[in-house]
């Protein structure tokens, strides 16, 4: 096997699928093995699968099928949650060589080194950089015990694991060293961090925010109960809190709600993200919202649609009922034709874009801090803390940097805006809370 051997990955799915594809890439360089896009020849093709739905499926296999087709003598590996799933459907596909569930994706050089039979690629050793990109995905949290009725998520990642919190607090320190400015906390069930150890998601943040170069840490997806009044608080008092909460909804109907297995009611819902928003000012609320579960009548549909509308939510994330192998809610009767998925999915999808709209337009005038993530024609694209998409124009050296921008014009849901500082102003630090 020649020295600086190429490998190759593609990562689906969730934010948690996409750091461990980071922490793959990372691996494998250190010892040797030289990365190159998926759409390259490569002598190792890693796919990182995700099966959340059946498209998420189809477009894991597809991605096999592409690899092997670009070079038939590469070794081709398939990981992450539809390997768990699915694993002997994907064995029976010509030209897979390796079919590895998520708690074997870490030891992926070592079984390579093996099937191989090679013991290392001479690599240096070192331990290069998580992440080059001015905002890092750090998880923190793994594993589900939710069991919603829809969801293959637990069945697949069912233990869970917490990372102690200095080595989180060691890891943001590296990201903020080489550059990162903003850290998003992931997890399968972030809320559960630290369960049954005695400490929470609130402890941890009150540590990380302790870190002095640090811009900002937000959350990637968090439970209405499990937004605690230390949460809250943190907040309200640092400026490195995003004040944006995606906190899933998936229905506004109470019938569908208990047929889902999730635990609240649409009333409390509602009363909770009022409370929220009345304790954090200009908090951004996204969500995520299935159509076309089983049984789900008009009447349901239009639940959920007159409770979208009563939270104004700043941006929906839409998804239409998957039929999951071993998930109860897949064997349930009156499953919904697809064309009237695809009606309710399209309905919903043109309100949340008028509610994003309609968010991003209460900032005309003001101003707003940004974190400039790249170059997009003759702007500067980046976003703000609560989660809103803002172009300004001004040097490539403020590339990575928070900015304050004032808000001048706005097209859709995005806004623009010129540069006033690359600092954050005194009055922006400190209680955000009314």
């Amino acid at each position: 096997m020649k020295d600086k051997a190429s490998f190759s990955i593609h990562t689906l799915g969730c934010k948690v699928n996409q750091y461990e594809g980071e922490q793959i890439i990372a691996e494998m360089e250190k010892y040797g093995w030289r990365y190159v896009d998926f759409s390259a020849k490569a002598d190792v093709y890693i796919i990182n699968s995700c099966t959340v739905t059946s498209v998420a499926s189809h477009k894991s296999r597809q991605l096999i099928r592409r690899a092997i087709k670009k070079n038939p003598e590469a070794t081709v590996i398939v990981t992450g949650c539809y390997a768990d799933s699915d694993r002997k459907e994907i064995a029976s596909i010509s030209g897979v060589d390796l079919v590895l569930g998520n708690e074997d994706k870490s030891k992926i050089p070592y079984l390579l080194f093996e099937k191989l039979g090679i013991e290392s690629m001479n690599g240096d050793g070192a331990k290069p950089a998580t992440s080059l990109h001015t905002r890092a995905l750090v998880k923190v949290q793994d594993g589900c015990n939710q069991f919603c009725s829809y969801c293959i998520v637990p069945h697949v990642r069912s233990n869970l694991w917490s990372r102690p919190i200095p080595e989180v607090f060691d890891e943001v320190n590296r990201l903020v060293a080489g550059g990162t400015q903003e850290v998003v906390l992931t997890g399968i069930h972030l809320g559960l961090y630290g369960a049954n150890t005695g400490t929470g998601l609130g402890d941890l943040l009150a540590r990380l925010v302790e870190i002095p170069q640090l811009g900002r840490i937000r959350l990637s997806s968090i439970e209405l109960n499990e937004v605690t009044p230390q949460i809250i608080d943190l907040m309200t008092s640092s400026d490195k809190l995003c004040n944006h909460l995606h906190i899933p909804l998936q229905s506004g109907s109470n019938r569908i709600l208990k047929a889902m297995n999730r635990h609240y009611t649409a009333e409390e819902f509602a009363e909770r993200t009022d409370e929220l928003k009345s304790k954090i000012k200009d908090l951004a609320i996204t969500t995520d919202i299935i159509v076309g579960f089983p049984g789900e009548t008009e009447r349901d549909f239009e639940d959920s649609i007159k409770l979208v509308k009563k939270v104004g939510f700043s941006k929906l994330h839409v998804f239409k009922f998957s039929p999951r192998k071993g998930t109860p809610a897949a064997t349930y009767p009156e499953q919904i034709p697809g064309a009237v998925k695809d009606e309710r999915s399209a309905a919903l999808i043109d309100i949340g874009r008028d509610l994003s709209a309609s968010y991003a337009s209460s900032y005309l005038g003001k101003r707003m801090r940004i974190l400039v993530e790249r170059e997009q024609g003759k702007y500067l694209s980046g976003m703000s803390d609560n989660y809103i998409r803002v172009y300004c124009e001004g040097p490539r050296e403020i590339i990575g940097k928070l900015v304050t921008v004032e808000i001048t014009k706005q097209e859709e849901t995005v806004l623009y805006g010129s540069i006033k500082s690359s600092q954050v102003a005194k009055s922006q630090i400190g209680n955000r809370g009314k």
